[in-house]
């Protein structure tokens, strides 16, 4: 028996077949596996790609709208740089015009100075004979505003005319005041409507004359006097003096009913000076009108005279006409003087 040739081995044996499927069956299991065509898959990928592209446009609106409010301040604050500047300029170009006119003032103010330290020994001398006289003459007219008040009881009577030429005269040395008042010794106005606490009659042409026409009818005046100041002055102060203001008072009178003239002079002096200072609320001036020589007429030449002197005022002494004589008071002891 012929032994068979075992090099002889067919190549499709049982063994290669089965190499053959597992090698299909491992392909066919990476294909599975991988599944590149699965639709599933690609949706995946467009919606991740769509939904980044979205996100990524909205993050774009919120940085263009961040540029836009950076590029807006940018622009206010160069605004604001800008204004600062402007006001900078504008703060020294002021400061350069207060420099030139602190130069200027100060120029002038040595101008003043040489001018007033060439005044003359001459000028000097002019300026001091033109001081007022403290006993009887020159009144003064620094006042912005007059008070009158008059002694319009019986006695007057004869000199009645005169009391309106002197207040005439009186008002014509201040041309330009601020306000005129009325009233009779007691403290009662000549002018009803202007009557009171801070009023006025304002100083004007009209109201100079009609002042004037209304003493021109002395009948119409018929309040009664008591031919005594003190009231008077109390009421003139209490209603019109204001700190500040200048005042003069005239009295024009004939007599003084007193009993003690040293008591009613000091009385008005109390009302007419400031407490804490000392200095006095108004000027008191004094006119006396006088007549026929009798004794009160000679205490009340006195008591003006002391008056006057004791209040920064003048007291004048106008003779009356066809009587006796006048009070002459100007060497300090009043008496009696013939014409």
């Amino acid at each position: 028996m012929r032994k068979r040739n075992r090099r002889n081995t067919d190549i499709f044996s049982l063994s290669f077949l089965d190499i053959i499927a597992c090698g299909f069956g491992a392909i066919v299991l990476l294909l599975l596996i991988v599944k590149p065509d699965d639709p599933s898959n690609s949706a995946l990928a467009e919606n991740f790609s769509l939904s980044t592209l979205f996100n990524l446009q909205d993050e774009k609106k919120l940085l263009d709208q961040k540029s836009l409010q950076s590029n807006l301040q940018v622009a206010n604050l160069q605004e604001l740089l800008d204004t600062n500047a402007i006001k900078e300029n504008e703060i020294a170009e002021e400061i350069n015009s207060i420099k030139q006119q602190k130069l200027i003032i100060k120029n002038i103010q040595e101008s003043l100075n040489v001018a007033q330290q060439s005044l003359s020994d001459e000028m000097k001398r002019i300026i001091k004979d033109n001081q007022r006289d403290q006993e009887v003459g020159g009144i003064p007219v620094d006042s912005e505003y007059i008070i009158f008040i008059i002694d319009n009881s019986g006695s007057m009577e004869q000199p009645w005319r005169y009391v309106r030429n002197e207040m005439k005269n009186i008002m014509d040395i201040h041309p330009t005041i601020k306000g005129i008042q009325v009233m009779n010794d007691q403290g009662i106005y000549l002018m009803k409507t202007r009557a009171g606490r801070g009023k006025w009659i304002p100083d004007t042409a009209s109201s100079r004359k009609g002042i004037l026409d209304l003493l021109n009818n002395r009948s119409s005046w018929k309040d009664r006097s008591m031919s005594n100041p003190v009231q008077g002055i109390t009421t003139a102060i209490r209603n019109h003096y204001m700190p500040g203001r200048k005042i003069s008072i005239y009295l024009l009178g004939d007599d003084l009913m007193s009993s003690n003239v040293d008591q009613t002079i000091e009385a008005i002096g109390k009302i007419n000076t400031i407490a804490l200072t000392g200095k006095k609320k108004a000027r008191i001036h004094g006119i006396v009108f006088a007549g026929q020589a009798h004794q009160n007429l000679i205490a009340y030449s006195n008591f003006i005279r002391q008056l006057a002197l004791r209040n920064e005022g003048t007291a004048l002494f106008i003779p009356i006409p066809n009587h006796t004589g006048w009070v002459d008071c100007s060497g300090g002891n009043c008496g009696w003087t013939s014409d």
